[in-house]
């Protein structure tokens, strides 16, 4: 048990283990006042709609806007949110027609055919509907906003914890008059540091490595429909 009695692992694991308890405290804080879990189901019932209709437009079978209507409250009530912030019949042709040009396996008159299918719930609408369609966007948008700033907010927030805790040992055990060596002293102050750059590095690989992910899942379901 002598590693506990050494100062600068002590220094190093606390800093450490408390950037971490405050990037978990922070990440839980705002996601529960952005409710996260509440927009991550309104996500999986807009997709869930738009993936129950990929198969009918390649035969030309797409509902009417009132059965369209009843599979978006069928699927909200399964997910347990609120059917008005759900998409409307609108949103998901547009959804569809996006995927459908987005498409590199559809010609250039399959495409048409397809978004033709699509055209009459791509309807005008009243200017009450349209500020109500554009109220949902926003919040979608801004939720999701909020997600990404929480995140980077308690990532910043652990890491300068951990720092600071470094920084402070440091601090204390240089001031000791057994650290007079010149060489030990820029030993153990080159240490710390190193350490706190493994854990930036390690934060940063996990950044870019959550970002990659994100991006070839929504690559991934952007790809259309192949047929």
């Amino acid at each position: 048990m002598d590693i506990l009695n050494n100062s600068w692992v002590v220094g190093i694991g606390g800093g450490i283990l408390s950037g971490l308890i405050v990037t978990l405290i922070t990440r839980y804080f705002f996601s529960k006042k952005d409710n996260k879990e509440y927009a991550q189901k309104i996500s999986s019932v807009n997709r869930e709609v738009v993936y129950a209709l990929r198969p009918g437009i390649s035969e030309g079978h797409i509902p009417d806007a009132e059965v369209l209507d009843s599979l978006i409250n069928a699927t909200a009530r399964k997910y347990r949110v609120e059917r008005k912030d759900a998409y409307r019949a609108q949103q998901i042709a547009e959804e569809l027609i996006k995927e459908i040009m987005d498409s590199s396996f559809i010609s250039s008159e399959t495409k048409k055919s397809y978004c033709n299918t699509l055209a009459h719930l791509v309807a005008l609408r009243s200017s009450d509907k349209q500020v109500s369609l554009e109220s949902i966007e926003r919040n979608a948008i801004e939720s999701d906003y909020r997600q990404k700033q929480s995140e980077r907010m308690s990532l910043v927030l652990g890491m300068t914890t951990t720092i600071l805790t470094i920084v402070a040992m440091v601090t204390s055990v240089m001031d000791k008059p057994v650290l007079s060596v010149t060489f030990k002293s820029l030993f153990d102050i080159a240490l710390p540091t190193l350490s706190v750059l493994l854990s930036v590095s390690i934060a940063m690989i996990a950044m870019v490595a959550s970002v990659s992910l994100k991006k070839s899942k929504r690559n991934t379901e952007n790809q259309g429909i192949e047929t």
